[in-house]
């Protein structure tokens, strides 16, 4: 108990600190694979959280850290806003999903309408079906919702180079910080990815899958022209790549500052100048 009071006095005071000097604050939990909690003063988000495929190539979350999302416990209490952007396995298990729905009646989940709609099916559906933002794949401009003062822009982007993937980006506003996640998109589409104009969104943070964005000369520019973040959270990595990736992105020279998770549950902060 004392030890939980005492963190929670230093959290404190770090923001107080940080605040004087002109800075906020970011934190990031990682789950596993592209799934984190993004925190920011009491305003808590989880994005591709529940899921428990991995294809013997990608990190799951443990059957606590599940159970811990769903009924809300520490550090996922009061995470009330959930975010998915794919319906794969690897981000998205609808029973999980539709636990966490029916555990948390005061939560709100955005999702692709693959994903919603494969919820709605479920029998008790009515009880949560109010819970639930869907998006227009038409009519985009609407994909714009303000959830307890959060605000989240959502963009249909291509996965890889298959488009019938209902992959969706996330650009979300907190506390007046900005924070983007791209999914599955790797960059391999661009005419729609350019038209976002997403470096005139001055973005904080930006979560990339690292299947592109980073390794090479022509995909660091695509990042620094067409996203242009303070930061870069690597997502979508293999376990038994972390090290090689670690590696690489220690020998990158003049470009944006890259993070990588080692492990699940893992938290960092990411510090950024408001002055």
């Amino acid at each position: 108990m004392k030890r939980k009071i005492l963190i929670s006095l230093l959290l404190i005071a770090n923001l107080i600190y940080s605040s004087c000097l002109g800075q906020q604050e970011i934190d990031v939990t990682y789950i596993a694979n592209s799934g984190f909690l993004i925190e920011s003063g009491s305003k808590k988000i989880v994005i591709d959280a529940l899921f428990k495929h991995g294809w013997n190539n990608y990190l799951i979350p443990t059957d606590t850290i599940v159970s811990d999302i769903i009924n809300q416990r520490d550090p996922f209490n009061n995470s009330t806003l959930m975010l998915i952007t794919h319906n794969h396995g690897d981000h998205f298990d609808p029973a999980m999903v539709v636990a966490y729905l029916l555990h948390n009646s005061e939560n709100i989940l955005i999702a692709p309408p693959l994903i919603t709609n494969t919820i709605l099916k479920h029998p008790d559906y009515k009880k949560f079906e109010n819970q639930i933002v869907h998006l227009d794949k038409i009519n985009q401009e609407k994909n714009d919702t303000t959830i307890q003062g959060i605000r989240v822009q959502s963009f249909f982007i291509q996965h890889d180079s298959r488009p019938e993937i209902e992959n969706v980006g996330y650009l979300i506003e907190i506390d007046n910080l900005k924070v983007f996640h791209t999914g599955d998109y790797n960059g391999s589409e661009t005419v729609e990815f350019e038209n976002l104009h997403l470096q005139n969104e001055n973005i904080d943070l930006a979560f990339l899958n690292f299947y592109g964005f980073w390794n090479t000369i022509e995909e660091r520019e695509f990042t620094e022209k067409y996203i242009n973040p303070k930061q870069i959270a690597l997502m979508h990595i293999p376990p038994a790549e972390i090290e090689t990736v670690k590696d690489s992105v220690n020998l990158i020279d003049d470009f944006i500052d890259i993070a990588v998770f080692d492990s699940s549950m893992t938290r960092k902060a990411f510090v950024f100048n408001t002055k």
